[in-house]
């Protein structure tokens, strides 16, 4: 039996979620607890030689082997320059011997390099491909040009809007399955919310990476004009990022004192949180290369409306005035009418929050993560048969 040598490649430190776990500890993220398990019984079967995991990271060097039998190599992927080094990433993923890859990130450098050496890639992506500009353009196609090639048996990306972008920029969709992850957590877990605490002094929450095209900046913005109309406005912001540029941009807008940047939290206090403030917006510009954000469906279990930008990747999971609100990405206005149309209309506020059981029901309907690389490993005809049953050309996304 050819036992099987599997890499993964992700954003992140595997490492760390592994002993937080076995410590005792939650999960950092969505499904982190799930992944983890996951690819840890991957290092335990019989017909598995090796399981890698090559974490990209800001504070990630070295490598180790775990107590579940996870080998962990660690890589600083951007240069004191700020320039890729895809070089060494290719050279330290080679360095596993692997006879499948599965990169969570869209390399093509390395793809294109493990494919030609008989690796059996598996492009296991979480990103949408919407930037305009001929740099763009030429980074797209060559990135289709390497995926659409018959040895890349399959593709995916997280959830159906995003696989569709897949196949607008050039692969074939009979090729493309999307993924979602599972219901770790759903709607049942909360109560329906008929109101906001004090529709006077909204408490409004973000989640996710602290940075200009997430539309942390449009937030801020939002608190200064809730304020400037007599509303005793505040802001949680829950993430990392470059907090002190944010920080000080708060201040100069005199906002410092109610903008709160509360860092990384544990997945159960996000939620938490989420339930305990007025409203969860999600604001990300277009530019944003969004796949589908755990967030929004985080949001919609916590029973806390939301109120989101109209970035493309969304449009497929909620609709405006249905599940949450909509608002043109970047617009402060539209932002700040989204807000007070939620404080001052008790009824939409309870039926967002009712609605949300619904909405959760319909968001993951994308095939499960775990259970998407079990059948790309086994490559039988039933695995195949069933890779075909959830990928874009299946009856179940063309009814």
């Amino acid at each position: 039996m050819n036992r099987k040598r599997i890499t993964f490649v992700q954003v992140g430190n595997y490492a760390e979620g592994f002993k937080r776990f076995a410590a005792g500890g939650g999960e950092n993220f969505y499904a982190q607890r799930y992944s983890v398990d996951f690819v840890g019984e991957l290092a335990g079967r019989d017909d598995v030689e090796q399981v890698s995991q090559v974490c990209i990271a800001e504070d990630l060097e070295g490598e180790e082997v775990l107590p579940n039998g996870v080998h962990q190599l660690g890589l600083l992927y951007r240069g004191p320059d700020g320039k890729a080094r895809a070089r060494e990433l290719i050279k330290l993923v080679m360095s596993t011997k692997p006879t499948h890859l599965i990169i969570n990130s869209p390399i093509t450098s390395l793809i294109r390099h493990a494919r030609n050496k008989g690796v059996d890639v598996f492009p296991l992506l979480a990103d949408s491909f919407r930037v305009s500009g001929i740099k763009a353009k030429i980074r797209y196609a060559w990135l289709a040009h390497n995926l659409e090639h018959p040895k890349i048996r399959w593709v995916t990306n997280r959830n159906l809007k995003a696989s569709q972008d897949l196949e607008r920029i050039g692969i074939p969709p009979s090729k493309i399955v999307p993924f979602d992850w599972p219901a770790v957590v759903t709607s049942a877990d909360f109560e329906v919310k008929t109101s906001a605490a004090d529709p006077a002094a909204p408490r409004l929450l973000y989640v996710g990476q602290v940075r200009e095209t997430k539309g942390v900046g449009d937030l801020i913005d939002t608190v200064v004009a809730l304020r400037n109309s007599g509303k005793d406005a505040s802001l949680t912001i829950v993430g990392a990022g470059n907090i002190d540029r944010w920080q000080r941009y708060a201040a100069q807008a005199n906002v410092g004192k109610v903008v709160n940047f509360a860092g990384k939290l544990s997945h159960a206090d996000v939620l938490a949180a989420m339930h305990d403030h007025d409203v969860v917006l999600v604001p990300s510009r277009h530019e944003y290369p969004e796949g589908m954000p755990n967030v929004i469906y985080e949001g919609l279990c916590s029973r806390t409306p939301l109120a989101v930008s109209d970035h493309p990747m969304f449009g497929t999971r909620v609709k405006d005035g249905q599940d949450c609100l909509v608002f043109p990405a970047g617009r402060v206005p539209a932002i700040v009418e989204a807000v007070e149309k939620l404080l001052g209309d008790p009824a939409l506020y309870e039926a967002l929050s009712r609605n949300a059981e619904q909405a959760c029901d319909n968001y993951l309907i994308g095939a499960p993560w775990g259970e998407l690389i079990e059948h790309w490993l086994g490559q039988t005809a039933e695995d195949d048969a069933w890779l075909a049953d959830h990928a874009l050309t299946a009856p179940r996304f063309n009814p």
